[in-house]
């Protein structure tokens, strides 16, 4: 298995953040990028749940808009903090619907990436593609 071409690189700002029931915190961001050569606007969920040894694991689902279509991920990932109040996380996940002809490959593959949120809530992530 080796990482493929970059899919996709995003910048943007966490937006809201909430306590849920289960002890869990969810987050909600938006920001701007490209994803296969589109501009693109995306809105995020995802929620965290501490665990034991102070590192974090995440679960959470994108929508992807631009004037080439949209498309829906869903995927999890692992963090550490950063010491200076930010979060680095490394995930993995995988489109479950796309409605563009041009990201029409994006169904053929599972991404992997890095995440990275200040303690400013700024994040900036970027994609690559796992070839298998």
């Amino acid at each position: 298995m080796a990482l493929g071409e970059t899919l996709g690189e995003v910048r943007g700002k966490v937006t809201a953040m909430r306590v849920l029931p289960d002890g869990k915190m969810e987050v909600s961001q938006q920001g701007t990028g490209k994803v296969l050569g589109s501009e693109i606007t995306e809105v995020v969920t995802y929620w965290i749940a501490m665990r034991p040894n102070g590192t974090a694991y995440a679960e959470g689902q994108q929508i992807i808009m631009s004037s080439d279509g949209s498309a829906v991920w869903k995927g999890s990932g692992v963090g550490k903090p950063t010491g200076q109040g930010g979060w680095k996380y490394a995930y993995a996940g995988a489109f479950q619907t796309v409605a563009s002809q041009k990201w029409g490959r994006l169904l053929d593959v599972h991404i992997v990436g890095e995440y990275d949120v200040d303690e400013n809530g700024n994040y900036h992530w970027k994609g690559w593609e796992w070839k298998y």
